[in-house]
């Protein structure tokens, strides 16, 4: 094999991470030019992407990054747990959230709001490189961009985040619904949001089981409409029991000034 400039060598291995013999491959083929080299190490990683896109991603994180009001997440699979603990790993999420930072600019639910190109032009082609570095199956799960007043909680390692957009000057209060969201996993920030289907279905179901029971309507209507508000108290935030004190529902830790926009848990 013909020989390289060592030095050469150092700086490929250096900036792109690849493995040395396909370093020195790619020097190789490209004459000796850094910048063409990277290029075919680049295509080397979508060709590795490809070979790997079958393989399961069982693992995750999902960060989050706040600029004043404007709040990007990123919900990043790979396969073993051990690389979603990697730092290159994380580093791949955060180099994402600043492709979002830098092209996004209206506000986008989800990744299917997403524009093909960026996801073609800007994003894959970063999962691709990692994929090569890592030597794992990468999938890019969901985004998300908002903007409004927001307190993000992180939780340790990266599993969830939760984000709670408010209005109102006291972030203490907006960080316990944010503990509160990240705890307790809620739908809906109040009972209006519930959807009437939903409550409706909720009412068929019990009245349904109790049909058979022999017991007046008006008793069978008030059984209903408890075991209709205890789901609501698991589902609705403002009707859940206070993780640090259960005598208390969320709707009574909040002050009147203080107003609850919506909330993101965002996890897997």
């Amino acid at each position: 094999m013909a020989k390289v400039d060592i030095n050469l060598l150092k700086k490929l291995r250096a900036e792109t991470n690849a493995p040395l013999k396909d370093c020195k491959e790619a020097l190789i083929e490209a004459g000796g030019d850094i910048e063409k080299a990277k290029e075919i190490l680049r295509q080397k990683g979508a060709l590795k992407a490809a070979k790997k896109a079958d393989r399961e991603t069982n693992e995750w994180i999902v960060k989050v990054r706040q600029v004043w009001d404007k709040v990007y997440g990123v919900k990043l699979a790979c396969e073993t747990d051990f690389v979603a603990r990697n730092e290159m790993f994380h580093e791949l999420a955060e180099k994402i959230l600043d492709v979002l930072e830098k092209y996004i600019s209206d506000e986008i639910e989800n990744k299917s709001q997403l524009s093909q190109e960026l996801l073609e032009k800007e994003i894959q082609p970063l999962i691709n490189e990692y994929i090569w570095k890592i030597w794992e199956n990468i999938r890019l799960l969901d985004v998300f961009v908002k903007w409004w007043k927001a307190y993000v909680y992180r939780h340790p390692w990266d599993k969830v985040v939760a984000v709670v957009f408010y209005e109102g000057d006291d972030e203490n209060v907006a960080k316990e619904v944010a503990l509160q969201v990240a705890a307790m996993n809620p739908q809906y920030v109040a009972k209006e949001d519930v959807p009437t289907e939903e409550l409706e279905k909720m009412k068929e179901t019990y009245k349904s089981q109790l049909v058979d029971s022999g017991k007046p309507a008006d008793i069978i209507d008030r059984i209903v409409e408890g075991k209709v508000n205890k789901d609501l108290s698991e589902i609705v935030l403002m009707e859940q029991p206070y993780i640090r004190d259960e005598t208390k529902k969320i709707k009574e830790i909040i002050p009147s000034w203080f107003k609850i926009i919506k909330f993101i848990r965002f996890s897997i």
